[in-house]
């Protein structure tokens, strides 16, 4: 997770009775840490693979991923289809339960399947325009965590978050919910054909400091 492991934990003891060795030898491991490092590479192609799995056992779920940044596995973005009032903290639950590799994941956002999960800014668009903390956030406390998760306050022991960044239906509000604003096709595309006229044809995105805005904007 970034950080050394603690000096009295408890740990396997391996005792070797022979040792060989080879010339110009292999050795198979990765360093992992704060990513990005070996592991965390790793990760993006068992992404793929955990989620045809996932989906057998949650079927509701039309894609999941986990970012790098929260280290592969502590934190889950959840697209359903949802279709009832309740779905999207159902589907976090199962997320809980469907493998043990997501036993320790502590936050899981889920969003509806019109979001790109793996686009930050829809995850964040979808968190700050969907979620009210007092109605969408349920915290459960004191479930199994690996003892390298420092922010625990007991070892092993920690909770769990869940993010309901859904459209919410009757009855989780009461309140009529409006359709998100989205620009004409017609129009858009006339400006796209007309952008020189417009004094714009020497900017393009492409030209634009991709660290500027701290993403790839691009």
């Amino acid at each position: 997770m970034g950080y050394y492991g603690g000096v009295n934990e408890r740990a396997p003891l391996i005792h070797f009775h022979c040792m060989t060795h080879r010339k110009n030898p292999i050795y198979l491991t990765t360093f992992s840490g704060r990513p990005p490092k070996e592991d965390a590479m790793m990760a993006i192609a068992l992404n793929r693979i955990y989620t045809p799995i996932l989906r057998q056992q949650v079927p509701e779920i039309i894609d999941f991923f986990l970012p790098m940044e929260a280290l592969s596995y502590k934190a889950a973005v959840l697209s359903i289809d949802k279709a009832y009032p309740g779905h999207a903290r159902r589907a976090a639950l199962a997320f809980w339960s469907a493998l043990p590799q997501f036993t320790y994941t502590k936050f899981v956002i889920v969003v509806d399947k019109d979001i790109n999960i793996r686009d930050p800014r829809a995850v964040v668009w979808a968190i700050t325009s969907k979620v009210d903390p007092a109605r969408d956030v349920f915290i459960l406390p004191e479930n199994p965590f690996d003892s390298l998760d420092f922010a625990t306050e007991k070892a092993g022991l920690g909770g769990r978050m869940g993010i309901d960044a859904t459209t919410k239906i009757y009855p989780e509000s009461d309140r009529e919910w409006s359709d998100p604003l989205t620009s004409d096709p017609d129009i858009a595309a006339m400006v796209d054909r007309r952008w020189a006229e417009y004094g714009l044809g020497d900017l393009h995105l492409s030209e634009v400091d991709p660290n500027l805005f701290g993403y790839d904007v691009r």
